[in-house]
This record gives C-alpha cells, structure tokens and sequence, in this order.
C-alpha cells in the first residue's frame, strides 16, 4: 500500500527516539509521505529542518491548546507565529485547537489561539490542524462562526458521529488515528464510516496512540497502516484502494508532491 501519514510528531522527545530509523521503517511499510506537526513554536522550528534534510517529510506551524500558557504568554507568541508563516514553507498551520480536557491553559486562551490560528490559515491559504478534546460543543460554534473560509482537518477524530456532518460542511477534513482501533472505540468506528470518501484521512498521531495491533508500544508512522486496514474493514472497501483514496486526499489538503 501507498500511505500517507498525515498527523505524526517525528521530532516529540528525538533524542529517545531519533526520526531517521523511523522514517526507514515507515518507508519499508509504504509510507511515502509524512505530515510532522508542530505542539510549539520551538517544536515548528524542528519540523522544519527535519522536512529541508527530508524530501518525503513537510512541516506545521502552530502552537498546541495545552502549550498557549496565560493571555500574557500568548501574545508574544501569536506575533512570533506570523512571522514565522511569512518566512518559510509550510504545509499547514497547526495543530491548535481545544483541550478541555486537560486544564494547562484556560479556555479563554485556548480561544484567542484557535481564532488567531483560523486567521492566519485562511489570510495565507494554509489548512489548518485542528486538536479537539473534550470539546467538540465549543469548537464548533467558533469554526461556524468565523468569517473566512475554512479548510483543514480534524485530527484524531475523538468524537462519534453526529458532528461529521456539520465539520463537513464546513470545509473540514476528517483524519482517524490508532485509538479507533480500540475495543472500546465503536463510537469513532461509527464515525468512520460515515465520512465522505473526499474527505477522510489517516494518521498515527505518532509517538501516541499506538493502534491496538501495537498497543502498549511507542506509536511511530509505520503504524498507520494497521489504522488504515481497519478503516478499510469499517468501511467494507479493499484496503489497498483506501490507501490511495486517504492518500490523494492527504496530498490535494498539504499540497503534496504525490502522484
């Protein structure tokens, strides 16, 4: 199969577990492109080296609901982000978003980032990534009420399926990690299986969320290809033919090199 990751932090804690093996690995299982994503700005910064020494690898900007820190914090922060989207390549920005399940930074942070982030993808027409935890019944009113245009995804699609409709008609992308793998993930399988062919993708969200024929292990981008025969299965399509589905879809949203 012809794969691509589309969610993976290559550079979360390298020194433990360095990208290059990695990417060998995944290449060796089919994978030919990898979206790494940025938590920080400083994270960002590694993507972006990371994908000029790797033809195969493209970089997000943005800062991660959990990492705004206070309104005081994020200012800076937010200024830094726009001159790092007007001085080099990227492929999307994010991942923002919000987290309420966790209590790092409070809502009303986590808002005036997701704003700024929605801001700057629609002002430079870059997809944005979006994180939601705990959260879907206050994302959707902000994605619904901005006034630009909306292009992206969902990563790690956490919720059932009852919200599919409205992210799609939004303009949003739906993207399925290794926890819909879980036995105890039938609501996420049910939403798998009612998103549009156009519009769904495949992630690993690498080192997290190892699928369930890896559990326990360290998620990495060769994972992926356990999440996508699922999906395959859930859907009742040939897993090769999904793979060149999510992959056309991956390489049209970032813009990829991929034919």
């Amino acid at each position: 199969m012809r794969l691509i990751d589309t969610h993976c932090h290559l550079v979360w804690r390298e020194q433990e577990n360095p990208p290059g093996p990695q990417l060998q690995r995944a290449r060796e299982a089919g994978v030919e492109r990898f979206v790494c994503v940025a938590t920080d700005l400083e994270s960002a910064g590694r993507c972006l080296s990371l994908a000029q020494q790797e033809s195969d690898v493209f970089a997000s900007v943005g800062i991660h609901p959990n990492d705004v820190g206070n309104m005081e914090e994020l200012k800076p922060q937010l200024k830094q982000l726009r001159g790092m989207v007007q001085e080099s390549d990227w492929v999307a920005i994010g991942e923002t978003g919000l987290d309420y399940f966790r209590d790092w930074a409070s809502p009303e942070v986590q808002l005036e980032s997701l704003e700024y982030h929605l801001q700057l993808s629609h002002e430079f027409d870059l997809p944005v990534i979006l994180h939601c935890r705990d959260a879907i019944d206050g994302l959707l009113p902000v994605l619904e009420n901005f006034e630009g245009k909306l292009n992206g995804v969902m990563h790690c699609y956490s919720d059932g399926p009852e919200p599919i409709e409205r992210l799609v008609d939004l303009g949003m992308h739906v993207s399925f990690a290794g926890n819909m793998t879980f036995p105890k993930s039938q609501p996420l399988r049910d939403a798998a299986a009612v998103v549009p062919e156009e519009r769904l993708l495949v992630e690993t969200d690498a080192p997290f969320l190892a699928p369930q024929a890896k559990r326990g292990k360290r998620n990495e981008p060769a994972y992926v290809a356990y999440t996508l025969q699922v999906l395959a299965e859930i859907r009742g399509v040939d897993a090769e033919e999904l793979a060149l589905t999510t992959s056309t879809n991956a390489a049209k949203l970032f813009d990829l090199q991929w034919s």
